[in-house]
């Protein structure tokens, strides 16, 4: 799991956002990646100015704006992985905590932090993590008519930004959260499973 050394929870809960102390390295990482996306977003515009329209380079086009939009998804999704989104329900937040840690357990997460206002999620962090030793974070904070949450990873090399599950899980956390909610539904397809890793 990604350290989170001296996770303030009142202030996080507080400011929708988590304060924790950040190492050098992780510091130093997401200074790495900031660069080099921006680097990639601003050759892409700059290839791009230079391309002259035409059928020829209908290819070309297609992949610089492509290459353009996933680095300013990166940056975004990046800057935005600290900031807690807010589910509200309609349910008692000891019942919302309950069906939360079920869910955990029935899907195999790794269940820690257990506390009265924070659960987390573990899961291997696919992309980079073939001996399940890196993990993916789902990072629940508890008020008493909401749930903030966040999904940050660790990797071998880097501790990339979450790219697309971080939507699948509000999709979960919403279904378990409805007062009529039945049982968790899990995203099982190959198609999912891919892209839940990223």
């Amino acid at each position: 799991m990604r350290s989170l050394k001296n996770l303030r929870i009142t202030e996080s809960i507080q400011s929708k956002k988590l304060v924790f102390e950040e190492s050098l390295y992780d510091k130093f990482d997401t200074i790495s990646i900031y660069l080099g996306f921006l680097v990639l977003a601003s050759a892409s515009i700059l290839c791009l100015r230079e391309i002259k329209p035409s059928l020829n380079s209908s290819l070309e086009y297609f992949i610089l704006t492509c290459s353009l939009i996933f680095s300013v998804y990166v940056l975004y999704c990046k800057f935005t992985e600290k900031h807690l989104k807010e589910i509200t329900f309609d349910i008692h937040k000891q019942e919302a905590k309950k069906r939360i840690i079920e869910y955990g357990k029935k899907y195999n997460y790794r269940i820690s932090k257990i506390s009265d206002n924070l659960i987390f999620l573990n899961e291997a962090s696919d992309l980079y993590s073939f001996s399940g030793n890196y993990e993916q974070t789902t990072i629940i904070f508890f008020k008493d008519n909401a749930i903030l949450y966040t999904v940050i990873k660790e990797g071998l090399r880097s501790n990339f930004t979450v790219l697309f599950s971080q939507h699948l899980t509000k999709r979960d956390l919403k279904e378990i959260l409805r007062p009529e909610y039945i049982k968790p539904i899990k995203r099982t397809t190959y198609f999912n499973s891919f892209f839940h890793g990223l």
